[in-house]
């Protein structure tokens, strides 16, 4: 049920996916803003946090995210607020329509399906589309990414939703990698659909930041680190290395695991071994008993971890032997400690 404290809002957008959530909610924010109205954008991705107008605030949690989180957050919007653009934090199937039911979206971004979260989605696309699809409620445009099929464009239909499709942007006009560009798309038509001016919105979104966990290529004198660690999924993973133009058989693979996504390590390895990679190294932020067992009943192969790398500091002395690495899996760990502590020295925090 919407809460009362946001019936006034006339844009009330919430952002689904398996990919890309948090990178839609900072585009869209920043152009919402551009235009003059009172915004407040929430992102639950590597840090959670809240969008204003002034910037941005760090919600500093006691306990580990919840599904009620959302339901505090909407419930502090202040009446003179204008938008507010959410990203759907739930993970399990059962709990994908709680975001909907809280802020009875007016529009819904619906980024791609690709398989995660596969201990309570089940494997595989279908599953991943079945677990979101729960989540998007019927009768109410939604915005789809490039990613959504034909197939799913007719259901959404069936079920009432107008779909309105990514706006595919002249070759040229903006420089950036496909990933990245197939986001601005995306957005663009949430900002269509809103009246705004293209062209001005554009320039917005093609001027925004990289933040903290997105891809990118850290350097440290010849040394090199492609930060791949939050695509989360191989076909999103492999997209990035691409991008890097690097030679496997010149790049140090390091994956880095969390024993809480045990189905995630398995879906990479195919991927993984299906390139002549100079070295792969596995690190992990817990030694578990049981891990092994865990591995052996999806069929994993065996893998040696390298548990020396467990902070940033450990990590600067790992790549200080390391010409090329590229770092993917999981970045809660030691990736963004590594992450925060250059952007501290960088000055940006």
């Amino acid at each position: 049920m919407l809460l009362k404290n946001l019936q006034g809002i006339k844009h009330r957008i919430l952002v689904t996916g398996s990919r890309a959530k948090s990178s839609l909610v900072r585009l869209l924010h920043e152009v919402f803003v551009a235009q003059g109205l009172s915004t407040r954008s929430r992102i639950t991705g590597v840090i959670p946090r809240e969008l204003s107008t002034t910037g941005e605030r760090v919600i500093r949690r006691t306990s580990p995210g919840h599904i009620s989180e959302m339901k505090w957050w909407a419930s502090q919007i202040s009446s003179d607020v204008q938008a507010i653009i959410v990203e759907n934090s739930a993970v399990a199937p059962e709990f994908q329509p709680v975001a909907a039911g809280i802020i009875a979206p007016t529009m819904v971004v619906w980024t791609n399906y690709r398989p995660d979260h596969e201990e309570v989605w089940g494997r595989g696309t279908e599953s991943a589309r079945r677990a979101l699809l729960l989540g998007i409620p019927k009768g109410i445009p939604v915005a789809c990414g490039v990613d959504i099929d034909d197939e799913v464009r007719t259901l959404l239909e069936a079920r009432g939703n107008r779909v309105l499709s990514h706006i595919s942007l002249p070759e040229g006009s903006i420089e950036l990698p496909r990933y990245q560009r197939e986001n601005i798309e995306l957005a663009s038509a949430v900002c269509n659909a809103a009246g705004f001016p293209m062209e001005s919105s554009l320039g917005v979104m093609a001027s925004l930041p990289v933040d903290i966990a997105d891809f990118q290529i850290v350097k440290q004198a010849s040394r090199q680190l492609a930060v791949a660690f939050s695509a989360n999924e191989p076909e999103s993973t492999s997209r990035l290395f691409e991008i890097t133009n690097w030679k496997p058989e010149e790049t140090t693979l390091l994956f880095h695991h969390r024993t809480d996504r045990t189905a995630r390590l398995a879906s990479f390895i195919s991927w993984i071994d299906s390139l002549p990679w100079k070295r792969i190294v596995f690190t992990r932020n817990l030694k578990n008993s049981l891990f092994t067992k865990i591995l052996h009943a999806f069929n994993v192969r065996a893998i040696k971890w390298n548990d020396d790398i467990h902070d940033a500091a450990s990590f600067l002395r790992f790549w200080e032997n390391e010409e090329k690495i590229f770092g993917c899996g999981n970045v809660a760990g030691w990736p963004l400690d590594f992450l925060l502590t250059m952007r501290q020295r960088a000055g940006s925090v």
